[in-house]
């Protein structure tokens, strides 16, 4: 999962790199002391997850992750609590409060894993509630409905109502 940190803070972004670096399913593709870095770095490459502070100068991660369009999954990471209700009305994947535990950094860096597994496995599946016709079964429709799929003799159709 190819990551991006950003923070103003130098000894903020050592931690972070270091924690990243910790964890197999995570890439750091840039760290960015500012939006305008960060703006930069999400031009050039897809990234999949933003750790970024709240509080920095010129514009605050909050306004920030507002100003994109597409927005990547996010988490704080900030000293501040009392943004926490703004940032998970964002859709913060999570909120982690400085000073951060490892142990709290990786419960939401898999959290943020599990998110990007599902939306995966959502953009790769089949479209639900079809009908299809089944080579194996000419006499039969394949009814998809999310992950479940049952057969359905050709003349109970006649009484199927999605």
């Amino acid at each position: 999962m190819k990551c991006i940190i950003i923070d103003d803070e130098p000894l903020a972004q050592e931690l972070l790199e270091d924690f990243i670096s910790k964890i197999p399913f995570l890439e750091l593709v840039a760290s960015c002391s500012n939006g305008f870095e960060a703006t930069t770095a999400l031009q050039t490459q897809k990234i999949d997850l933003i750790f970024s502070d709240i509080e920095m100068p010129h514009f605050s991660g909050i306004d920030f992750i507002k100003s994109l369009d597409n927005k990547p999954m996010f988490i704080f990471t900030t000293a501040y609590s009392h943004y926490a209700v703004e940032g998970f009305n964002l859709n913060a994947i999570d909120y982690l409060v400085k000073p951060i535990p490892f142990h709290r950094f990786l419960k939401a860096a898999t959290r943020a894993q599990n998110l990007l597994k599902l939306k995966v496995e959502e953009t790769s599946a089949p479209p639900t509630g079809l009908l299809y016709q089944c080579p194996m079964y000419p006499r039969s429709l394949l009814k998809l409905i999310t992950t479940f799929v049952s057969l359905c003799p050709v003349p109970s159709l006649c009484s199927y109502s999605m």
